[in-house]
């Protein structure tokens, strides 16, 4: 067999042959290794997003060659504390030579000016001549960790309140599934939409409508639907106060109908007669007031 290996100016990337030949692993882990070290520095894979990537291989094949990587230390999980923040987060490494338990972890970069060496020249000393080593950076597919939920000054039953809500609005979506821990995180974002009196109905229809066919984070797209369709306050009614006056017409001051708010009655334009006023009638009230007189005159003399 006569091998052809071709001079690369940029995109290529440079191996061990101890990782391509290493023995202990299958072909598909080799494949995947090699893989996962042509991407940048901060790269998002994983066992999804490699099945999806290779569906010849499918998301069994890709979790056992996963499982061979990481038993002979090529692909390492890390888990980290920022005592700043108090998150704690899982990061995962790709080396080119296996790891041993008890490596060092990887140090984060201190702070200052950066020293910069000799920019034509490799750490050997050999002209490197602007080669570039690895692919260019790509758009991340997966979300990014969502921000962590500011907690806000609430009583314990209004975090109760606003967390059986969450439960209750993703009960019934499957892309929206949360853990409890999840829950309690987003709840302090859900106890607005309880003090402006939204419903189950419309917190489900803005919450769950018309997402995307796939949800890399329900966690991540719930904070953000909070934050950015929280409803707008309610004007509330007094219905102790008295009501606006109606407005006049502009020919007889005669009061507008509720529904119109200036110009003129409809008599005025024409449209309909207006109505003849109804002439009162002396003999008929004069009798209902003697008829009434009467009958106070009685009913003091039977109180003596």
């Amino acid at each position: 067999m006569r091998v052809h290996s071709s001079a690369h100016a940029r995109n290529f990337t440079v191996l061990p042959n101890a990782a391509l030949r290493d023995p202990s692993l299958s072909f598909t882990a080799r494949g995947i290794l090699c893989h996962l070290l042509s991407l940048p520095d901060g790269a998002r894979e994983d066992v999804r997003t490699l099945a999806d990537r290779y569906p010849r291989i499918g998301r069994r094949g890709v979790a056992k060659a996963m499982d061979e990587l990481i038993d002979r230390g090529y692909y390492v999980r890390r888990t980290t504390h920022d005592p700043a923040t108090g998150q704690v987060r899982t990061e995962t490494h790709v080396y080119d030579t296996p790891q041993r338990p008890g490596s060092p972890l990887p140090t984060n970069p201190g702070t200052g000016a950066a020293e910069t060496g000799n920019p034509g020249a490799s750490p050997e000393g050999e002209e490197d001549q602007g080669k570039e080593t690895s692919l260019p950076a790509r758009e991340l597919s997966a979300d990014p960790d969502p921000a962590p939920v500011q907690p806000s000054e609430r009583t314990a039953s209004d975090l109760a309140r606003a967390a059986a809500l969450l439960a209750r609005v993703t009960g019934r979506e499957p892309k929206l599934a949360l853990s409890a821990a999840e829950t309690l995180a987003l709840a302090p974002l859900a106890v607005p939409w309880l003090d402006r009196g939204v419903s189950d109905l419309v917190a489900r229809s803005l919450l769950t409508s018309g997402l995307p066919p796939v949800v890399f984070s329900a966690r991540a797209v719930l904070a953000d639907r909070l934050r950015r369709k929280l409803p707008a306050p309610r004007t509330h009614h007094d219905a102790a106060a008295p009501a606006p006056p109606l407005a006049e017409c502009a020919e007889c001051r005669d009061p507008l109908p509720p529904t119109q708010t200036a110009g003129i009655c409809t008599p005025c334009t024409g449209a309909t007669p207006r109505p003849a006023p109804t002439p009162p009638l002396p003999a008929s009230v004069q009798a209902r007031v003697s008829a009434l007189r009467a009958t106070l005159r009685d009913r003091s003399h039977a109180s003596w």
